[in-house]
């Protein structure tokens, strides 16, 4: 059989700030893009139907749009830790895959979390 990777690009709008940092210390916000890859051996015609790829993201990504990041997430809502953290709650969802969570702040500003 063979390995196949399948991918979601989806945006949240969130706010957040870095505390003690001399730019991004005062409240701002991005829009985020995330991308979601999937992959795993190929064992019937698809690997995940895509709506119900896009069903299982948004469980996880609605509780990040339109939100302070500073609220909901316990670490600082660096654009590392935002990946890291979306990484954690997506393998939730998305169990049995190997994941891939990309986190692109801006445009030319990306972080991404993967399973080893």
């Amino acid at each position: 059989m063979k390995k196949i990777r399948l991918a979601r690009t989806e945006y949240i709008d969130s706010g957040h700030f870095i505390p003690g940092h001399p730019k991004c210390g005062r409240p701002h916000g991005h829009t985020y893009r995330v991308d979601i890859t999937i992959e795993r051996e190929l064992d019937r015609d698809m690997l995940l139907e895509f709506d119900e790829f896009k069903r299982r993201v948004w469980e996880v990504l609605a509780g990040y749009d339109h939100v302070m990041l500073n609220e909901v997430m316990e670490k600082v809502p660096t654009v590392e830790n935002i990946a890291i953290e979306l990484h954690g709650r997506l393998k939730e969802v998305l169990p049995g895959f190997r994941l891939t969570v990309r986190v692109w702040e801006g445009v030319r500003k990306w972080a991404e979390a993967g399973d080893e």
